[in-house]
């Protein structure tokens, strides 16, 4: 079937705009964070200049506030430009941040990707794990706001264009383990000329002219040193070419499990056995391939239960004239793909689609949807009519029913070519911020700003954070549950990697609606369980 150009599905799109709800404002400047991507284009159409980088956020010097890091790329053959320099930021706590790149120590020695951090060795400090083209890298927190680069003696072995990364407790033993997917085996002189010969146009190679790379699982020795546990957990052979990865416990076992997208092969679902290996159940369940029936361009994946209903249900986001794919849990280890009776097929149709996360922007109890876009090729007009290369992000609406809307006047509006995306509370008032890292331009910081725009009427809000005294200090991998009348039981799984080769700030956020407390929060933990009952909201608590 000849696929039509964009312009000619504009007439399928009918996109509603919300009444007044979810707001944000950019204010990268405003709060000190001055950070330009750079991808090194050499004009040799090298595919790693396409696809890179990520954002972190994490309290790397554990005052209670969220600093950023972003991921920038590196030199690549016959590129003369500004050197690429990742960048950290300290929150200082005052809605200001301060360039603490130098001071941390912090410097790559490869084109980076992606990131994702943990405390890998236990010491109540978050490490820093970087992911790219031409190696990884992952620096230990000494403690006093610098890092140690400590890849060499960390047992960590990954030789291929990795491109994301996330950090989970598998075999529940108390400490961290680390899962690095891999894209595909592109080098400098495996770069054959791909595009459209005919009209002399060229364009980035498509995964399908390489092969794609294996999923590594490395597991913790206790002391921040891994050793390669792929083939021991049943991962041998499980191949990309994957782009994202995100933990979560979909089948409320207790073992973390794990979702891969890969770029137009079957995504992967990885289901914990609790023995020590995984199984793959990615076509049992209904997640491989989705509604369309065929394998999908899979960028960036996120988990939540965005329909309230006890469950982990798994977001996709896909290339342009493909839609996101939303796999709604069913229970029982199946899902079924839910697109379109969700609202969220149609009005990403015509978006290259990257980074995403589920989180409560408006704070009223459900999880909403923010999606990073951009497109690949910089000539993507010539190549597809009514493409674009720099596109919008897009924001859905929870409605409470099962179904989303697309708010297209939400402030989230910078025209950039986005890629890693992050959410957390960035200014410490209770709601989610966004942070964008975005391909060869600079950054993109949006505070929200809902409670505070006109008829706004955000919700009250809970958010809770860990502090313990040993092992898996962060409780990366906990399930938190929150009951409060009026509302559907809540819940969030702590994480640390999911979106796009970014990871959110830790500390989980609920939005409580018009209550000022609430009944019950659970936190469940491996051999745990610990239940508050009769909380206040619009607080952060800290439990030990």
């Amino acid at each position: 079937m000849k696929i039509p150009p964009l312009l000619a599905v504009l007439a399928l799109l009918a996109l509603p705009l919300s009444a007044e709800g979810i707001k944000f404002r950019e204010v990268s400047k405003s709060w000190g964070i001055d950070f330009r991507h750079h991808n090194a284009a050499t004009g040799q159409w090298l595919m790693p200049e396409s696809v890179v980088g990520g954002v972190v956020m994490f309290d790397f010097d554990g005052d209670g506030d969220e600093d950023l890091f972003f991921v920038d790329a590196g030199p690549l053959p016959g590129y003369t430009g500004e050197a690429p320099r990742s960048r950290l930021f300290r929150n200082d706590g005052n809605g200001h941040f301060t360039d603490w790149t130098e001071k941390s120590g912090i410097k790559l020695a490869f084109y980076g990707g992606g990131a994702a951090a943990a405390d890998v060795d236990g010491d109540g400090d978050l490490d820093l794990f970087v992911t790219g083209f031409g190696g990884v890298q992952l620096f230990r927190n000494n403690g006093d706001g610098t890092f140690t680069d400590v890849t060499r003696q960390s047992g960590i072995v990954a030789p291929y264009w990795s491109s994301s990364a996330a950090f989970a407790d598998v075999d529940n033993d108390g400490d961290l383990d680390l899962l690095v997917v891999n894209y595909v085996d592109f080098s400098p002189t495996n770069n054959p000329v791909c595009g459209d010969p005919k009209r002399k146009l060229r364009a980035y190679c498509h995964p399908d002219v390489y092969h794609g790379q294996p999923v590594q699982l490395f597991r913790n020795q206790g002391n921040g040193t891994f050793t390669d546990a792929s083939q021991a957990t049943g991962l041998a052979g499980i191949a990309g070419p994957g782009l994202a990865v995100c933990f979560g416990d979909v089948d409320n076992d207790g073992w973390q499990d794990f979702y891969v997208a890969n770029d137009n092969k079957p995504n992967f679902l990885l289901h914990n056995k609790g023995n020590g290996t995984f199984e793959d159940v990615s076509v049992l369940s209904g997640t491989a391939i989705g509604e369309p029936g065929h394998p999908e361009a899979g960028m960036g994946v996120d988990m939540g239960d965005y329909d309230g209903d006890g469950l982990l249900d798994i977001v996709v986001t896909n290339y342009e004239l493909e839609t996101n794919g939303l796999y709604r849990n069913l229970g029982g280890g199946t899902f079924v793909d839910s697109r379109s009776p969700a609202g969220i097929a149609e009005p990403s149709l015509l978006f290259l689609k990257f980074g995403v996360a589920f989180a409560d922007f408006d704070q009223d109890g459900d999880l909403d949807l923010v999606i990073a876009d951009g497109n690949i090729n910089p000539n993507a007009a010539d190549l597809l009519e009514g493409s674009t290369y720099a596109q919008r992000n897009q924001v859905f609406e929870n409605l409470g029913n099962g179904k989303f809307r697309e708010d297209k006047a939400t402030g989230m509006d910078g025209v950039r070519v986005h890629r890693g995306l992050a959410v957390g509370d960035l200014d410490g008032d209770g709601d989610l911020d966004v942070a964008l890292n975005n391909l060869n331009e600079p950054c993109e910081i949006y505070e929200n700003i809902s409670a505070r725009s006109a008829g706004g009427g955000a919700g009250h809000w809970l958010q809770v954070d860990f502090a313990g005294s040993t092992g898996n200090r962060f409780a990366i991998g906990a399930r938190v549950e929150l009951e409060t009348a009026g509302l559907k039981k809540q819940i969030r799984d702590v994480k640390a990697g999911s979106s796009y080769a970014s990871q959110n700030a830790l500390a989980v956020h609920f939005g409580l609606g018009k209550a000022a407390t609430l009944d019950r929060l659970t936190v469940r933990r491996p051999g745990k369980v610990q239940v508050f009952e009769g909380l206040p909201a619009d607080r952060k608590i800290m439990i030990e």
